[in-house]
């Protein structure tokens, strides 16, 4: 699944719905909240799960499906509220450290903002993943 794909899927999931969505999580956030909110923009997709931080760039998408497909199709999703990038719960093989490293410039040894929740729920939500207990896996690697 090349980049032009990974945009296309996610636009059109969100097209079937309007340019806000609700996306379903597998076991609700701390608040019991089951559900967030999505609204797709030019380049990217603001979220009402990730606080004072609501915007991830498209670029997110398309990396995380990039490292699945160096990976095999399957990545560990990573815990950056444990861990700082290039531990063992955060390494930069993770789609968490992945998008930390590559996206936003973190280095090795620093604490990174956890992001993994909507960018994981999204590509689920757009058929491009599934969730596997604590990885990310591709469902179409052409």
């Amino acid at each position: 699944m090349d980049e032009h794909n990974v945009i296309s899927r996610i636009k059109e999931r969100f097209a079937s719905e309007g340019d806000q969505a609700l996306i379903p999580l597998i076991r609700g956030n701390r608040r019991g909240n089951r559900l967030f909110k999505a609204e797709l923009s030019k380049d990217g997709i603001y979220v009402d799960n990730l606080g004072v931080q609501p915007f991830l760039p498209l670029a997110v998408f398309i990396e995380t499906v990039e490292l699945l497909h160096k990976m095999g199709g399957r990545a560990l999703k990573g815990n950056a509220m444990n861990y700082k990038l290039g531990s063992k719960g955060l390494p930069f093989d993770s789609a968490e450290g992945h998008i930390a490293h590559s996206i936003y410039g973190k280095k090795a040894g620093e604490s990174v903002f956890r992001r993994i929740t909507p960018i994981a729920y999204i590509l689920i939500w757009a058929g491009i993943c599934c969730n596997d207990s604590g990885y990310l896996v591709l469902l179409d690697l052409s």
